[in-house]
């Protein structure tokens, strides 16, 4: 009697083997500062010098006030700190050629001097903001602010971008963080350009989104590039080693079976 045919297929298992695969995640650039530029002071706007999307350097002139009651308060607030300075000196010069004048009167005229100076110097800070200048080169975002507008203190004249560095977010699986260190290189492609560039890593936030089991990494493009601006979108590629599991079939015995 004939056996049946047998097929015999032997599945050997083999180690986990690690395979460094370019992994992707979404990435965005951010500038290093974006800031809200409010008033000091409560003033009519005189002169608004940028408009929404105007390049400017640090320490230009963005828009100034019209401060000339402040200045006249300045003046007379120095004029009476002069004269209680000359006051002070007079009543010391009095009691050191021992005139008629108590240890009493000699501390109001101090107190008088210190009383003055630090109105003058009030009065000085707030003049210091009668022109509003840029505090670093970069972009105007927003003006919210017109010529012969008159502002409150804290009201919001402009929104600042610092584009001089830019820095790459990418939001990564929190698996990945064992294979992630700052000084990393990796690639960033940006969707508006259609270049790739070389970045470093910088930093990783230690959170974890307990939903999507993401964190945030931070990293610098090492290229200069006039196009990139912040609010640019793409994706970061990084070296990421993935275990897979070979199978490897051993083989098919597909003669027939002999009589014994």
């Amino acid at each position: 009697m004939r056996s049946p045919l047998v097929l015999v297929a032997t599945l050997l298992a083999v180690p986990l083997l690690a395979t460094a695969e370019p992994a992707t995640a979404p990435a965005k650039l951010t500038a290093l500062s974006r800031v809200e530029i409010s008033a000091e002071i409560a003033a009519k706007i005189t002169e608004v010098k940028v408009r929404d999307g105007d390049r400017f350097a640090r320490g230009d002139l963005l828009a100034r006030f019209d401060c000339t009651e402040l200045r006249a308060e300045l003046d007379s607030a120095e004029a009476r700190r002069d004269m209680a300075r000359r006051q002070l000196e007079s009543n010391t010069e009095l009691r050191d050629l021992g005139g008629n004048i108590s240890t009493l009167e000699l501390l109001q005229s101090q107190a008088q001097l210190a009383e003055a100076g630090a109105k003058a110097k009030v009065l000085q800070h707030r003049a210091g903001h009668c022109e509003v200048r840029a505090p670093f080169d970069g972009f105007v975002i927003r003006r919210e602010v017109q010529p012969h507008q008159r502002v409150e203190i804290g009201m919001p004249l402009f929104e600042l971008l610092d584009n001089r560095g830019l820095e790459v977010e990418a939001i990564v699986p929190s698996a990945w963080l064992d294979q992630l260190a700052p000084g990393d290189t990796f690639r960033v492609r940006i969707e508006e350009t259609g270049a790739q560039y070389s970045a470093t890593l910088l930093r990783i936030v230690p959170a974890v989104d307990p939903v999507t089991r993401t964190v945030r990494v931070i990293g610098s493009i090492r290229e200069r590039d006039a196009l990139l601006v912040a609010g640019m979108s793409g994706e970061a590629f990084f070296r990421i080693e993935h275990a897979t599991e070979a199978k490897a079939v051993a083989g098919v015995n597909d003669s027939e079976a002999r009589r014994q």
